[in-house]
């Protein structure tokens, strides 16, 4: 429909273009000023995961099946994501994790949109044959008692996922926090990768208490990272951690490093960019947007 709008206004025009110089830029400067609103979100059209591509993607076999479901939603075929999400589990043990498979599930996971972050959890899911069931999570978190060492990192990351996905939610937000106090610097961290899959208000506050008081540099910055874009926060979620961020920046006895990471989780939360690293700016911008 825009093209042949298009292809009409610039037909209209033809006489304006033959006329004169003057006239021809008139033309050109209406013709602009009316096309482009059509293209100003940057898109020739608005693609829909419809019955065409259901049909399309439940003809083919199971391994393109799910690698093609999980591209149409990491290119936002609007649709596509939640059909991911709803068929995920039907694919348990029909496919195979693949280098092709692995790379599609990261892309997915950084996504900024959180229903194709969800697809590629159910994705993963599926590959491991997880179901997303109290009975799995009893399972995870008996493997990780056994042998926490080896297993803890892993079946801390698939009860989170299982936990994002709406699964025993208040039983596995306490075994994360539990995971964060371990003697253990990588379990820890792993618990604040798992904290952020989880996401949900209540790991705002846990993950700001590291942020500011934990001892690793490298756990802290996961917790930053994690309060700022990564995980399955949703947009207000994360303006809750705007004031406890802001105390990080602004405390004098914080170290610089752990500074510096709070200004950038602010910048990237409330998309402000125009500022330098000073208490006092910021505390008068996040005032003034109620965000303090």
């Amino acid at each position: 429909m825009k093209r042949w709008l298009l292809l009409l206004l610039g037909l209209a025009t033809v006489g304006a273009f033959a006329a004169s110089p003057a006239l021809r830029s008139a033309a050109i400067v209406q013709l602009r000023s009316i096309a482009e609103p059509l293209f100003e979100k940057g898109a020739s059209t608005e693609p829909r995961f419809d019955a065409f591509y259901a049909g399309m993607v439940e003809s083919l076999p199971p391994q393109e099946k799910v690698e093609h479901a999980l591209e149409l939603a990491i290119n936002r075929r609007e649709g596509a994501s939640e059909y991911v999400m709803q068929n995920a589990q039907a694919w348990r043990g029909t496919f195979k994790p693949t280098d092709k498979l692995k790379t599609l599930i990261n892309t997915a996971g950084d996504s900024p949109l959180i229903e194709v972050r969800m697809a590629s959890f159910e994705v993963y899911l599926a590959e491991y044959d997880l179901e997303k069931s109290v009975a799995q999570v009893d399972r995870l978190l008996q493997q990780m008692a056994n042998d926490p060492q080896g297993s803890g990192a892993w079946a801390l990351w698939n009860v989170a996922i299982i936990g994002a996905r709406g699964v025993d939610r208040e039983r596995i937000h306490r075994e994360l926090l539990s995971a964060l106090h371990t003697g253990d610097e990588s379990l820890r961290r792993w618990a604040v990768d798992a904290l952020a899959k989880f996401g949900g208000v209540e790991s705002i506050a846990p993950l700001l208490d590291v942020a500011a008081r934990e001892k690793s540099a490298i756990v802290r910055e996961r917790a930053f990272c994690a309060l700022a874009q990564s995980g399955t926060f949703h947009v207000a979620e994360r303006y809750e951690a705007v004031p406890g961020l802001y105390a990080i920046a602004a405390d004098a006895n914080a170290d610089r490093q752990s500074v510096a990471w709070a200004y950038q989780a602010l910048r990237e939360i409330t998309g402000v960019h125009d500022l330098q690293d000073d208490a006092v700016q910021w505390y008068a911008r996040l005032a003034e947007a109620n965000l303090l």
